[in-house]
């Protein structure tokens, strides 16, 4: 009840908004850009000028209705949370190379049951040098401190808190592009360190099994077939080694495996940009015990302008991803979505999301299906304030029942930048 009347109150939000500002006279807009990546005149933050660097600080302040917090089929526990977001962003303002530092941080605070209550952070380096107008350079290395929440797979169904771990990134890559030829090359390192967490029961839950190091190395080549269309060919390997020689389990969960894809690019200014990629996967396991894993792979991604003001975007993508679940060696999960944004007026977007995602358990007789679905808007009053709503909702179904679940979220935001 709680939550229609939530979704009541954020529904009339939104239609007060669209009366009292109605869609009339529209600015000039690029088209060459999805209608989320647009800064209307008037509207996009200043920024502070330091040397020739711009900072740009930021504040959001969100409350959230979620009415199944541990994403559970019984006992279902509701709860308000407060979220408070600070960040700055530094960016260069240079006429070549690039380079922008990022700090941001989330507080969650749960109104009645504390145990749940998280604190994220974010630091972040990105680069790119420009050795020539057909080589650049570029560089990624990320610091962050999350949180899953209860109710996730791989947590405990004991825990009392949310598990908390620190996962490091470094990203290095290149591109060579002399003519329709083009050549790319990318190292990347993900360091994940998970923290113990208390049980209910008064013990603790050792996560120190789930502690790895995973390292990919990525080729791709393509040819310009003519302005606008690339085709190409990406091909990975990857090494899986985690901390602990075997888990509590005694099971060893370290392995390696490849990945190549065949498809299309296509970059068609005004109106649509995309790419399309299948092809086949591998992950080979250490241990006898647990099943290696080989199939096709996907991953399509496309952002269309069905006109200036509509943006339509749609992913489909199938890999191979890490579990501790018992038995299993790992999941494939296949994904599809679809969502779309209407520039209503220059400052005042609607959006709506449909998502799907199969988890397939390889080794065990688990799959799970999820759907998630959503309707939002955001609304910025001025180049300092700004605000928005969404609502949610996510189904998971599975061959286990425990694990199946429906939630509904809430949300509301106020956000300022400078």
């Amino acid at each position: 009840m709680k939550f229609l009347k939530g979704g009541l109150l954020a529904s009339v939000a939104v239609s007060a908004l669209a009366v009292a500002f109605p869609a009339s006279a529209q600015e000039q807009v690029n088209p060459d850009q999805a209608v989320t990546q647009r800064a209307p005149e008037g509207y996009e933050p200043n920024g502070i000028t330091l040397g020739s660097f711009r900072l740009y600080p930021k504040v959001e302040a969100a409350e959230e209705y979620n009415d199944n917090i541990y994403k559970s089929n019984t006992n279902e526990t509701d709860d308000y949370i407060t979220k408070i977001s600070p960040g700055l962003q530094l960016r260069s303002d240079w006429n070549r190379h690039f380079l922008q530092f990022e700090a941001s941080s989330e507080f969650g605070i749960y109104a009645d049951t504390s145990d749940n209550d998280y604190t994220d952070y974010n630091l972040r380096a990105t680069g790119r040098a420009d050795a020539t107008e057909a080589l650049k350079f570029t560089g990624d290395a990320r610091m962050q401190h999350l949180h899953e929440e209860r109710g996730g797979d791989d947590v405990a169904t004991d825990a009392k808190e949310p598990v908390e771990y620190n996962k490091l990134t470094g990203v290095i890559g290149g591109t060579y592009k002399p003519n329709r030829f083009s050549v790319g090359l990318t190292g990347t390192v993900d360091d994940y360190d998970y923290d113990d967490n208390a049980t209910v029961g008064g013990g603790t839950d050792n996560n120190d099994d789930r502690d790895r190091t995973e390292t990919k190395g990525e080729v791709r080549l393509g040819y310009e077939i003519q302005n606008g269309y690339e085709a190409f060919i990406k091909s990975s390997v990857n090494e899986r080694d985690y901390d602990s020689r075997v888990d509590d389990g005694g099971v060893n969960r370290d392995s390696n495996g490849y990945k190549v894809l065949a498809g299309i690019a296509i970059d068609l200014d005004r109106l649509i940009r995309a790419d399309l990629g299948v092809g086949w996967m591998e992950q080979d396991y250490d241990d006898v015990t647990l099943d290696d894993v080989d199939g096709y792979s996907a991953d399509a991604r496309i952002r269309w302008n069905i006109t200036e003001l509509t943006t339509l975007r749609a992913l489909a993508s199938r890999t191979i991803n890490e579990t501790t679940t018992t038995g299993a060696s790992s999941t494939i999960g296949t994904a599809a979505g679809v969502g779309v944004d209407h520039e209503l007026l220059r400052n005042l977007i609607l959006n709506a999301d449909a998502k799907y995602y199969n988890s397939d358990y390889q080794g065990i007789s688990r799959e799970d299906d999820k759907y998630t679905y959503s309707v939002g808007a955001d609304y910025k009053l001025n180049r300092n304030l700004y605000g928005g709503v969404k609502l949610s909702h996510e189904t998971r179904d599975s061959t286990n029942t425990v694990n199946e679940y429906d939630q509904n979220v809430i949300m509301v935001k106020v956000g300022g930048q400078f």
